[in-house]
């Protein structure tokens, strides 16, 4: 049996907010009016900051695009030169296990594999024991194969 749980979420948009100012307070007003609006926020990512701004990439349902577009218009009244990309047709794959708290080498081993197979990843978040990659849907049974390989079947 594995110790890694391979977990897959297919719909998933990616939102990107570029010039964004670089304090918690700009970061505060916008997760707070995406909040009140009720749409979740998965996978969250920000830039270093260049000039005192930073892009800010976050991933949400599919179904809440409309209501996140329409918050992310009212924020461009206050924030100012606020530029919004939208990258749809995303999936997401996750790597969970508690050994990412104790083993190294297991990214090494996870880009080695993407890289190997030509997978291009969009965006990745981490925490002490999961990975999260987010990929363009177009070839979700090769990204499945490559992970359940290096990660499910192939434990050395």
């Amino acid at each position: 049996m594995s110790d890694f749980i391979l977990n897959y979420v297919d719909g998933v948009i990616l939102v990107t907010l570029d010039n964004v100012p670089n304090n918690s307070g700009s970061l505060a007003k916008i997760f707070n009016a995406i909040g009140a609006s009720k749409i979740n926020v998965d996978m969250i990512c920000q830039t270093l900051p260049y000039k005192n701004k930073i892009n800010l990439s976050f991933t949400i349902d599919q179904g809440d695009l409309g209501k996140t577009l329409t918050v992310v218009g009212q924020l461009k009244d206050e924030i100012i030169d606020l530029i919004t990309e939208v990258s749809t047709g995303n999936c997401k794959f996750t790597i969970f296990s508690e050994l990412l708290k104790t083993e190294s080498g297991v990214a090494a081993r996870l880009f080695t594999a993407l890289s190997q197979n030509n997978l291009q990843i969009k965006l990745i978040t981490t925490s002490d024991v999961e990975i999260s990659l987010l990929f363009d849907n177009d070839n979700i049974d090769g990204i499945m194969r490559v992970l359940e390989k290096e990660f499910i079947l192939n434990l050395d």
